[in-house]
Order: C-alpha cells, then sequence, then structure tokens
C-alpha cells in the first residue's frame, strides 16, 4: 500500500490512466471519421458480386426459365456466395427470398431515394437504397436495376448491365444486406484497434516508468539530503545536472543546508564566545565581592580597589549585553532611523578624540586627513556608534609602533557619496580573513592583550551604516586593512 501511495506510483498510474483515455479518444474519434467509408466499404463488397449473379439471372431470364428454376438459382447463389438474393416482379412484389421471409410482400422503394454515386465520368451500373417504411425496411438493397427502376415504374423498359436491349424484363433481382450489418460494420475495426493498444500500451508503461523516475528520482536525493540534515548533518551534496525547477529547488536547498550548517557554527560560536566573555568578568565579580563579605580587603585603599575592579567587571558584562540586544534589534528591524544633515569632519574628530591617547600610549601614529564642509544624510548616534566601533577595531588590533589613518572625502567615483576610510597596520592578516571580518563573533589574536573584543563591532557598525542607506567594505591594501563607509550626501 506503501508504494502505491508513492509520487512514483501515481505518477505511473496518472500516465497510464492518460494514455489510455488518449487511446481510446483517439479510437473513437477514428471510428467516427471513418465510419461513413467502413458502411460504403461493406456496401461495395456486397455489389461487388453483384454482376456474376446477375448475370446469371438475367441469362436465365432471357432462356425462359421459369420462376421456379430462377428462385432455386437464386437459392443456390446465396448459398455459394453468402449473401441474401431478392426477386420482385414489375410491382416490386417479391416473388422469391433466398431467406423465404419476404415472399408476397411488396417492397415500397421511392426511385428518388437511390442513394447518389460518387461523382465520375462513368456513373457505377450498382447502386443501393433503403427501402420505406413496411416489408424489408430493415434492409438495404443493391443491385444494377435501380436506375432501371425509374423507368419501368415510368412505363419503360428494362435492360441488361452491359448487354443489348432484351425487351421488357419481368423481373428484378437485388442483393439485400441488413441494414444492422452496415451500422455495426466499425466493430470490424476493433480488433486491429486491440492490437495497437497491445503494442502501445507496454510502450506506455515504459515511458510512465522512465518519466516517473526521472520526476522522483531527484526528490529522494532531496528527501535523503533532508533526514541528513535533520540529524545534523549540514554538508550534503544535492548537486544535480538538471536546469528545471527540481534542480533549482536541489540548488535552493543545497544553498539552505549550507546557511543553517553556517548559522549553527555561528550559534555554537556565540554560545561559547558569550561564555568565554561573561565567565571571566564573573568570576572576577564573584571572587572580590567574597574578598569583601569576608573582610578580606586590609585597607579602606584595598576595598576601594576591590570596588573599582568589581565596577569594571560590571561595565565590561554590561557592553556586552548591550551590544548583543543592539544586534538583535538590527536584525530584526526595530531600529528607528532618525535622518539629519552630520557634518563628517566635526563627528570623526570627536570620535578620533576618544582613542588617540590610547594609540600614542603605544607610539601609534594617527594621521587625519579630514576635507571640510561633507555633509552626510544619516543619523548621528548611530552613524557615531558605527565610526567609534570602527576606530576602537583599529585600537585594538594595530600593533605597536604602526599607523592608524582616518581620511573622509568627496567619493569621486560616485558624486553623491561621501567616502569615510579607516586604515590601520595589519600584521598577519589574509586576504582570505577579510570576509570573515564581518561574521558575528569572529576575533583574531584571542590570546593577544588587548585585542579581547566581543567580535560584534563591525557587524554592529556594517548593519548601522547600512540601515541608513550607505556600504561599509574592507580590503587589505599594502599591509592595510581599510574599512571604507559610503554615506549618502547631504543636498
Amino acid at each position: 500500500m506503501r508504494r502505491l501511495a508513492s509520487l512514483q506510483a501515481k505518477l505511473i498510474l496518472a500516465f497510464l490512466a492518460l494514455m489510455a483515455a488518449v487511446l481510446l479518444a483517439s479510437g473513437a474519434a477514428f471510428v467516427w471519421l471513418t465510419r461513413s467509408d467502413v458502411e460504403q466499404r461493406e456496401l461495395d463488397k456486397t455489389a461487388a458480386i453483384a454482376p456474376a449473379i446477375s448475370a446469371e439471372f438475367f441469362l436465365r431470364e432471357m432462356r425462359g426459365d421459369s420462376l421456379d428454376v430462377i428462385a432455386e438459382a437464386a437459392h443456390e447463389a446465396a448459398r455459394r456466395y453468402g449473401v441474401r438474393i431478392i426477386i420482385t416482379d414489375q410491382a416490386m412484389r417479391v416473388v422469391a427470398d433466398s431467406d423465404d421471409s419476404l415472399v408476397g410482400e411488396t417492397i415500397d422503394i421511392d426511385p428518388v431515394a437511390e442513394v447518389p454515386a460518387a461523382p465520375g465520368p462513368h456513373p457505377p451500373a450498382y447502386s443501393h437504397v433503403y427501402p420505406g417504411p413496411g416489408a424489408a425496411d430493415d434492409l438495404v438493397l443493391v443491385g444494377p436495376g435501380l436506375v432501371g427502376l425509374r423507368a419501368r415504374m415510368a412505363g419503360g423498359d428494362g435492360q441488361a448491365p452491359g448487354g443489348p436491349r432484351a425487351g421488357r424484363s419481368e423481373y428484378s433481382l437485388y442483393l439485400a444486406v441488413r441494414r444492422e450489418t452496415i451500422a455495426n460494420a466499425w466493430l470490424g475495426m476493433l480488433p486491429a484497434l486491440g492490437l495497437a493498444a497491445l503494442i502501445t500500451l507496454p510502450v506506455a508503461v515504459v515511458l510512465a516508468v522512465a518519466v516517473a523516475r526521472y520526476v522522483t528520482r531527484p526528490l529522494e536525493q532531496l528527501t535523503f539530503a533532508t533526514n541528513r540534515v535533520a540529524e545534523g548533518t549540514f554538508e550534503v551534496d544535492v548537486a544535480m545536472n538538471r536546469r528545471d525547477e527540481v534542480g533549482q529547488l536541489a540548488g535552493a536547498f543545497g544553498a539552505m543546508a549550507e546557511r543553517v550548517g553556517r548559522a549553527r557554527m555561528e550559534m555554537r560560536s556565540l554560545v561559547a564566545n558569550v561564555s568565554h566573555d561573561l565567565k571571566t568578568p564573573l568570576t572576577s565579580i564573584l571572587g572580590f565581592a567574597q574578598a569583601l563579605r569576608t573582610g578580606g580587603a586590609a585597607s579602606p585603599a584595598e576595598a576601594r580597589r576591590m570596588g573599582e575592579v568589581i565596577h569594571q567587571e560590571a561595565s565590561r558584562l554590561a557592553t556586552r549585553l548591550d551590544e548583543l540586544l543592539y544586534l538583535s534589534e538590527l536584525e530584526s528591524g526595530q531600529v528607528v532611523v532618525e535622518t539629519d544633515e552630520i557634518e563628517i569632519s566635526r563627528l570623526l574628530e570627536v570620535v578620533t578624540a576618544r582613542v588617540r591617547p590610547a594609540l600614542e600610549a603605544r607610539n601609534v601614529t594617527v594621521t587625519v586627513e579630514l576635507a571640510p564642509g561633507l555633509f552626510a544624510t544619516a543619523d548621528g548616534p548611530k552613524l557615531e556608534r558605527a565610526l567609534e566601533n570602527l576606530l576602537e577595531n583599529a585600537r585594538r588590533y594595530t600593533p605597536d609602533g604602526g599607523s592608524v589613518r582616518v581620511v573622509s572625502r568627496r567619493d569621486a567615483s560616485r558624486p553623491a557619496a561621501v567616502l569615510v576610510e579607516v586604515a590601520n597596520t595589519a600584521a598577519g592578516l589574509t586576504p582570505g580573513e577579510i570576509p570573515r571580518l564581518f561574521e558575528r563573533f569572529y576575533r583574531r589574536e584571542r590570546s593577544r592583550p588587548g585585542a579581547s573584543g566581543s567580535g560584534l563591532g563591525l557587524p554592529i557598525a556594517r548593519d548601522l551604516v547600512e540601515l541608513q542607506g550607505g556600504s561599509l567594505e574592507a580590503t587589505l591594501e599594502g599591509g592595510e586593512i581599510i574599512f571604507r563607509a559610503r554615506l549618502p550626501a547631504a543636498g
């Protein structure tokens, strides 16, 4: 039952049902369109044997044989040729019938009711008519006397087919075919149609299985890959050399699995990084708090020192939590942006002044090149935080004796944008690491003093710049990491 409920089985059954419906419809249409031709061929087959029988009949009539002799000859010819023979007199009264059922009955034949013959230069010697209501109304009569019948009923003479005038003919001979036989002549086509179906259906089965396999095999691969992803394995190979919708689905699934796997790794990294960042300050806070609680401070100065450590570590925790909450708000789209005209040079001077002392204390050269009169359309506090994160990143990762450059100018490639660059000496940074700098919680040189950031500063800076209609990118040039922020120019 499960196999029958599968998509592959349903496709095969649907394809076979479609093929059967097409065969039935085409067969019915073919029978309907060729029915008249089949009926005509049935009549033509009867007319084909009419000359021989008619010639013998007229020969006996010309020889002067009696009606009984002629009737007996008609019975013998009917048995020999497998047809029904009817002989009538001048008044269309049946005088002989090989079936013996119409003897003495009068057949009602309208001379103008003859079925029209096919057009041509020489009309056929034999044609057929359908008798009117009454005797023989279930028959079709085929014979050579139909043209002569008009003449006899009009008072003229009969004539033997293809021969000279033989005087007045007393009798007429007809071959009779039941109308039902003609109407059902199409039944003879059924064996041929059945044979065609027997040949077609196996081919249809093979094609149905092939098409169903072509459609469902990729889905089976996707199902297998989905189960692996559900089990926690995100490195799945669902590559397919197909450009249809199934191939697009496989490509989208592979990309989804890759992103989900990356998100899971980031989540694990998040848990590890947050645990590490929270554990160290919490340990210090608990240790000094316990010392204060138990009277471990030797003097008031020692107690104040412990309190300062507790305050610093608590502030550090608050900063980490604030960054996490702020990044969550940015990614959820809950941050409200207020736009204003911000003078970039003044904002950069304020932000640079905050990190300059710490940089100069480590013999780091700070160069500031600010173009005056540049205004950007931005949210002041959010832009300030983004630039502060860039400079804080430079402070943490610039080696002692290195350099930091802060530049602002009009973007030559985009006149409607203001360009802000923050560059610093990058020791040991490779081009392959550049894309990862904007990943959440990615940090370089965790063991280096002063480089213990949260790994959220650059992602927050990028999101803040993009939130205000700008862009932030990083490049590695001449041993420097350069962060370029493009902001929409005011006016």
